[in-house]
Formats: structure tokens, sequence, C-alpha cells
């Protein structure tokens, strides 16, 4: 399956720049056959702990995601794009999932960061979706510390993990060996769509698709640009479960009885 990731700088406010970014980028992706495309964190309303900017968002949202359906029904490939929602009259940091249906698909932000706490309610859920034969899993940003939240993706079915950021760049080291390490621990495919520019802080970019065996496929270079690679799942057994060459075998030799201590 052919995945893609936009990396760009969304804009805190400008709603109808950062969606024609999507667009743009989708009907890129679509005219490479794409199955799949992610986009950055809070890629709509861009990352703002303004919360007139958020709620002013979750209004454009509504208004305009007929559009992006639309979209994924004419390239016949899943949205997954970042935006606030309203749940309980409190706002979360969400990902929403298009993939050609109407019901739209929401993962809210678990673990949330610094500045966030104060103006996003966390989720209470995780979200593995299936498109097109493939099982993904979400996961936010900050959570890619989180070691827990890419197992149980990954244990609930997830081959290909799609992580949105917004990360800073002097938190380069994080980036550069969590991302590498949720991929190769799971036997997973990883695949970020990270901001990139100046904003509440300095973004790193570096938009990447990490395979099962820890390395990284493809990677941005600019600081707009799409990426892509043909992720082929059907290997995913051979690195969780066999014992031979550059396979590690993590699944299998597992000693789930031993973990409950985890859990406290």
């Amino acid at each position: 399956m052919l995945i893609a990731a936009a990396q760009f700088s969304p804009k805190p406010g400008k709603f109808e720049y950062n969606l024609k970014k999507h667009i743009d980028f989708i009907e890129k992706a679509g005219e490479i056959g794409a199955s799949l495309i992610l986009f950055p964190e809070l890629s709509i309303s861009g990352y703002t702990y303004d919360k007139n900017i958020l709620e002013d968002s979750i209004s454009f949202f509504n208004e305009v995601q007929s559009e992006l359906l639309k979209l994924s029904r004419k390239y016949n490939m899943a949205i997954v794009g970042g935006v606030p929602r309203k749940v309980l009259s409190e706002v979360r940091n969400s990902v929403f999932v298009i993939k050609k249906k109407k019901e739209i698909l929401f993962y809210d932000k678990t673990h949330l960061f610094r500045g966030e706490k104060d103006v996003f309610l966390p989720g209470e859920r995780f979200l593995v979706f299936k498109f097109q034969g493939v099982r993904f899993g979400i996961l936010i940003c900050y959570e890619i510390g989180f070691p827990e939240i890419s197992r149980v993706l990954a244990l609930n079915g997830a081959q290909v993990l799609l992580a949105p950021f917004a990360f800073s760049k002097e938190r380069k080291n994080i980036y550069e060996i969590a991302t590498r390490a949720r991929a190769l621990e799971n036997g997973a495919f990883l695949v970020t769509s990270s901001t990139s520019g100046k904003g509440l802080m300095d973004f790193i970019g570096s938009s990447r698709i990490v395979g099962p065996d820890g390395n990284v496929i493809t990677q941005a270079r600019r600081k707009e640009e799409l990426i892509y690679a043909d992720l082929d799942v059907s290997k995913l057994d051979f690195f969780r479960y066999k014992e031979e060459g550059i396979s590690h075998a993590y699944f299998l030799n597992r000693k789930k009885e031993l973990y409950r201590s985890v859990i406290r």
C-alpha cells in the first residue's frame, strides 16, 4: 500500500490557507495512487494554545469536512489530519480519519504536554482502524515517548502506526530515537507527518517513514514536501515472529504474564 505524509507549516487561525494546503497535497498524493495521506498535528487549526482559534477551527472543520470526504472518495484514499473537537463542552486535541464514509473517526490525544494541559481535555481510549485491508493505529506527537501506547496499538492489530507531530527542534534526540524505536520494537511501519517552520516553537519537520527494522525508509528534506513509500505489511510477521536473519521476534517471545506490574 502506498502511504503518503505531508510536511508543511500550518498557520494558526489561517484555516482557508491550511485547507488549501490539505487539498493540494491530497491531489498530489492522489496522482501517484496513494491509499492514505497523513497531515501534522492540528493541521487544520495550526498548532496553538489560543482558545478562540481552536473554537473557531471546530466550526470551520464542520463546514468543510464534506469537501475532504469528496476527495477521499475521488481518490479512494483515507485522509488523516489534526483538528480540535468538542466532547461534552471540552476541547480536545484530535486526529480525524476520513475514509470515504460519512462517519468520521476521531482519536483524542490521551497524553498532553506542557501548555496543552491548559486548553485541552485528554482522551480516554486508543484507536485502530482498517482501510483497504491494512490496520492503522494513531498516536500524537508527545505520545511517541510512551512505548505502552504503540504496543497496545500493535497488540490490537495495528500494522502501520500513524503519528502526526508538532515537535520542537530542541528535543530532536527524542524524535530521532523514539520514532525508530517504536517501529522496531513493534515490528511495525511508522509514518510521521511533522510540522515545519516556526510558531509556538521552532518545529523539527523531518517527517519520515520508518520500517519494522527501525531503519528510516524516507524522510522529508525540505520545509514543505510530500513523502511516500509503498509499505508491504505481509513482511511484518517475519519481524514479529521469526527468529532468523535481521528479525527480532519480540512478539513471539513476549512473556505477558510477567508484565502485570507495569500497569499500576
